[in-house]
């Protein structure tokens, strides 16, 4: 059994209308050759980590990034080039969704364990991370650029509480701003509630 406080957390389903101005100040210059859905993932990822008062990871802590559709956007627009001729370069590059954690490392000048899931299953995701999570804990993000786009994110940190007052979670209820704690217990995600 697993137990992680969320320390920071970004919930933006759909994010704010400012967030690319946002993400600018954040990042101190508009970024550069990436697309959306990077754009997105960075806002989020950025505003999860001040908001648990961090600038950057521990050595042994780990990104976990999952998807529905990925980079979907992005491959669609290199899949109409491909039916004229070659893809262009950074349309082509906006398809690796590794790119959005290569950028989040150097942002934070972290070197470490970061991953990309494409699945349905936030829940499958922490899963995963929490089977690997060391002592530095898990950031861990969910992201879609679709139907308006969603870019959740939470800093979750080991954990030693302990107590009855965890409840049974389904896997959407993951990145709820009223859970202060989350713990896997074999396979059942479980929630400590705010009060």
């Amino acid at each position: 059994m697993k137990t992680f406080a969320v320390t920071g957390r970004c919930i933006a389903a759909p994010p704010p209308d400012d967030w690319r101005e946002s993400l600018t100040q954040m990042l101190g210059a508009k970024p550069r050759r990436i697309g959306t859905w990077a754009e997105l993932g960075l806002y989020g990822a950025l505003r999860c980590m001040a908001d648990a008062g961090e600038k950057t990871l521990p050595p042994d802590a780990q990104i976990w990034l999952g998807s529905r559709r990925g980079t979907y956007a992005a491959t669609d627009t290199v899949l109409d080039q491909l039916r004229e001729d070659l893809p262009m370069p950074l349309a082509f590059l906006q398809t690796q969704p590794s790119q959005l954690l290569a950028m989040l490392a150097a942002k934070m000048d972290w070197k470490g364990h970061a991953c990309f899931v494409a699945g349905t299953d936030p829940g499958a995701l922490l899963r995963l991370a929490a089977a690997q999570a060391g002592n530095g804990g898990i950031l861990l993000g969910w992201l879609d650029e679709m139907a308006g786009g969603e870019t959740n994110w939470l800093r979750l940190r080991p954990s030693a509480e302990a107590g009855a007052s965890f409840v049974a979670a389904a896997p959407d209820m993951l990145f709820s701003p009223q859970i202060s704690h989350v713990r896997l217990d074999k396979l059942e995600l479980k929630a400590r509630l705010l009060a």
